[in-house]
């Protein structure tokens, strides 16, 4: 189906139906921080925002960030197996290393294997998520080309919460938080762990007689804390962090025990400050890690540590405001074996301009990276919308992005005959724009945006799928183009949503359809309360995607539609009971060929929180 036809039996089916704070807002009207680095009332911005709460993730019931993001997100993912195995996230169909994460304000991720190991990132010390598709380097820098994921880990207001739970494949996990208020210090302290203990990760058909039929374990122990003191009035300094270390099993062949250990640490310090009328200061100082070690078949170690600073300033003006700041990123990694090279400095200037005028409503975005390997690059961005009627207004943004080659790409010692990387890649770069619609009447949301990108220079591993012989390249030219619709409302009693995109990722030099992007996916979903009870529904699908750069047909994965339940009853004021039931039909999907998913699995947990 093209992508026209596809979008026009999505329309005929749904006629139917700043300031980056450390602590998110969460009273009165929906604000977001991500989208402009200054808070903004969700319903004013100029892009479509995905905003998952606290709430939200409780009440998923889901055991993994990559889950939540597939049936809540409005983005594709994959991953290698079982809970803890490595997993990805597309944007737009842009690539999963175009996804900029962000703890706490802080980048963390791998500057070797590019991207964030979501799979060790707990659900457990997640107070709220804010995803904002589109080029976002002009605000964020380099990597930004499909979107910025930010995370804030927990925080709130006094008092404690645990829960504990267990379910198929003898998965077991427990967690707890607690904060409070004393005068003007706050703070909060969350600890967990996960264990997933009887899950095979691959396939017996996967290559080089790569399957192990053992179980590949997981276990993860998290932490997450911060505090808070309030100086004076519009002063305050304050302390955050974030650990998770990850055991994971997998396979490499029959005759080893093949097991990765990765750590994930992210810890600043900032101070929020007034310096006059009008006139907001950040300047926040932190350290990111992402430590790997492997033992087994190919033992060795990899290690990204990016130190960061940021000093951004908010001013008020007559007629808008204006963001303005500097940032600082030294980025330094280590390896067995070790790189050609191992570090780069990157120092940034950015400036924002965001007004309302009437009906209209105007951002601009400007910033220059310094990169010390490849030079100085400048991004920008514009966004407009105009309000129609009350709940209703139209938007358009475009923008330029950039992301340069990670250290594997680059200088990854070659392992001939079937890996060999590449020093003399080029940056990524890339131009999109968006359109969009949104409606909200009474208990209901609408919004659909038609996008398109077009990246120039894309580096990809091709991996000839007769030889196995892997090289990294760039590509020279991908053209994305597609259109995103969302919906939330309240019918009959359910509070229901629905997401779908319907896409066309191609590499225009080849035609060939992109890495492990579909054309269409998306997301149905339903709750409801009834008395003591809540019950809820939702439907996840795919289309068919190809493993290869190529589309050979020897890659192909095909769709899936997968239907999961879930339902909570109130025991008492403090205790909950849940249950959610994944992949009721128990169907066989691949996200990663030759990669195992799981088949139809129960998890039950018992939730405590005093009132």
């Amino acid at each position: 189906m093209s992508l026209k036809a596809g979008t026009a039996a999505v329309l005929s089916a749904t006629a139917f139906a700043g300031f980056a704070a450390d602590e998110p807002v969460t009273y009165g009207p929906p604000v977001v921080v991500t989208a402009s680095r200054i808070p903004q009332e969700l319903s004013g911005l100029d892009r479509n925002v995905v905003v998952i709460s606290r709430e939200d993730i409780a009440a998923s019931g889901q055991l993994s960030l990559i889950e939540l993001l597939q049936a809540r997100g409005g983005v594709e993912v994959s991953a290698s197996g079982g809970l803890g195995q490595p997993g990805a996230v597309f944007m737009r169909g842009a690539e999963a290393r175009h996804t900029l994460v962000l703890i706490d304000g802080l980048r963390l991720g791998s500057a070797t294997a590019g991207g964030t190991a979501f799979e060790n990132i707990p659900l457990n010390q997640i107070e709220r998520i804010e995803i904002v598709p589109g080029p976002m380097s002009s605000l964020y820098g380099p990597d930004a080309i499909g979107g910025v994921i930010q995370i804030f880990t927990r925080s709130g207001t006094a008092g404690g919460s645990a829960n504990f739970g267990a379910g198929s494949f003898g998965a077991r996990a427990v967690s707890a938080s607690y904060g409070r208020d004393l005068d003007d210090t706050r703070f909060t302290v969350s600890v967990g762990a996960i264990e997933s203990p009887e899950f095979d990760a691959t396939k017996a058909a996967i290559p080089f007689a790569q399957n192990n039929p053992d179980s590949d374990r997981y276990r993860n122990r998290n932490f997450s804390g911060r505090i808070a003191q309030r100086l004076g009035a519009g002063q305050e300094l304050g302390l955050t962090a974030f650990y998770s270390e990850g055991t994971t099993r997998f396979d490499a062949g029959t005759a080893t025990d093949d097991v990765n250990r990765q750590t994930l640490q992210a810890a600043s310090v900032y101070s929020r400050n007034r310096i006059g009328e009008g006139w907001n200061s950040l300047l926040r100082i932190g350290t990111s890690r992402d430590h790997s070690a492997t033992v087994g078949a190919f033992p060795g170690f990899f290690r990204t540590d990016q130190n960061q600073a940021v000093w951004q300033n908010d001013v008020q003006l007559a007629l808008g405001t204006l963001v303005a700041g500097l940032e600082y990123l030294d980025q330094r990694v280590a390896s067995d074996p070790a790189f050609k090279q191992s570090g780069r400095l990157v120092k940034s200037a950015f400036a924002g301009y965001r007004g309302g005028f009437g009906d209209h409503t105007v951002q601009l975005n400007a910033r220059r990276d310094d990169n010390s390997q490849f030079g100085t690059r400048d991004t920008g961005s514009v966004g407009y919308s105009y309000r129609l009627a009350p709940g209703a207004r139209i938007r358009a943004a475009a923008g330029t992005a950039f992301r340069a080659p990670t250290f594997n790409d680059l200088y990854f010692p070659d392992q001939p005959p079937f890996f060999f990387s590449n020093p003399d890649l080029r940056p990524e770069r890339s131009r999109s724009r968006e359109i969009g619609f949104d409606l909200e009447r009474a208990e209901q949301r609408f919004t659909a945006t038609y996008f398109e990108t077009r990246i120039s220079d894309l580096i990809t591993v091709f991996t000839d799928p007769v030889t196995f012989v892997s090289t990294t390249q760039n590509l020279d030219r991908v053209r994305i183009e597609g259109l995103e619709l969302a919906w939330r409302g309240t019918l009959a009693g359910w509070q229901a949503r629905a997401q779908m995109t319907v896409q066309d990722p191609r590499d225009e030099a080849t035609g060939a359809q992109l890495r492990r992007r579909a054309k269409r996916y998306g997301v149905l979903g339903a709750d409801r309360p009834f008395g003591a009870w809540r019950l809820g529904a939702e439907v996840v699908g795919s289309d068919e995607r190809f493993d290869s750069t190529t589309e050979a047909p020897n890659t192909r994965m095909h769709g899936y539609a997968l239907l999961n339940l879930r339902a909570g009853y109130a025991l008492s004021r403090e205790w909950s009971l849940n249950a959610r039931w994944n992949n009721v039909f128990d169907r066989d999907y691949e996200l990663v060929q030759f990669y195992n998913t799981p088949g139809s699995n129960l998890f039950l947990w018992l939730g405590y929180r005093p009132r």
